[in-house]
C-alpha cells in the first residue's frame, strides 16, 4: 500500500507539471542617460545697474542704491561615481574699478526642486579669479524663474577713495560656470 502511495503521488506531481508547465519571455531595458549641466540666470531681461548718488553736504561720502538680485537655476545629473558639482563666478573682461569692490551673496536654496541640492558659499569678493560660490551639487533640479534656486545679490562700494576712479567703460561682465 505504502508503495502504491508513493507512485500515485509521483504521478500527480508529474502530471501536474504538464497541466500547469508555464513558459516565460524575457527581455532588457536600457536606459543611457548623459551627464547633465544646466545653469540659468533668471530673470536675465535686465541688467544689474549700480547708482551712486552724490551727498547732500560737502564731506559725505557717495552712497549707493541697492541693486537688484537675481535667481541662479540649475539642473545636474552625474555619472556613476561622478564627483559633485560646483559653480563658480568670476569677472571676465573686465579690468574693475581702482577702490571700488564688488561682493557676491548667495542665499541658501528655496523653491519646489528636488534633489541633492548645492549648499552657498556665502559673501564673496568678485575677481577674475573663479571663486565657487556653490558646492555639492548632485542629481537635482532647482525648478525654473524666479524664486526658485538660489538668489545671488550684488553690493558694491567704495573701499579706497584715494585711487577710487571711474573709468570710460564701466560695465562689468560677471560669468558662472557649472563643473565637476
Amino acid at each position: 500500500m505504502k508503495f502504491q502511495s508513493i507512485i500515485l503521488s509521483i504521478f500527480i506531481l508529474l502530471t501536474a507539471n504538464v497541466c500547469y508547465s508555464q513558459s516565460q519571455a524575457i527581455h532588457n531595458i536600457y536606459f543611457t542617460l548623459p551627464e547633465i549641466a544646466l545653469l540659468d540666470i533668471e530673470p536675465n531681461t535686465r541688467n544689474i545697474i549700480f547708482e551712486f548718488k552724490s551727498p547732500d553736504e560737502p564731506g559725505d561720502k557717495l552712497t549707493r542704491v541697492k541693486g537688484e538680485t537675481k535667481w541662479l537655476n540649475y539642473t545636474s545629473a552625474l555619472s556613476l561615481g561622478g564627483s559633485p558639482k560646483v559653480i563658480t563666478a568670476h569677472l571676465e573682461n573686465s579690468k574693475g574699478i581702482p577702490g571700488l569692490t564688488i561682493e557676491l551673496t548667495v542665499s541658501k536654496y528655496s523653491g519646489n526642486g528636488r534633489g541633492v541640492l548645492g549648499t552657498p558659499a556665502g559673501t564673496i569678493k568678485l575677481s577674475s579669479a573663479a571663486q565657487k560660490i556653490i558646492y555639492g551639487i548632485g542629481g537635482c533640479f532647482t525648478g525654473d524663474g524666479t524664486n526658485r534656486g538660489h538668489e545671488i545679490e550684488y553690493n558694491a562700494y567704495i573701499h579706497d577713495y584715494s585711487i577710487f576712479e571711474i573709468p570710460t567703460t564701466t560695465t562689468m561682465e560677471v560669468v558662472f560656470t557649472i563643473t565637476n
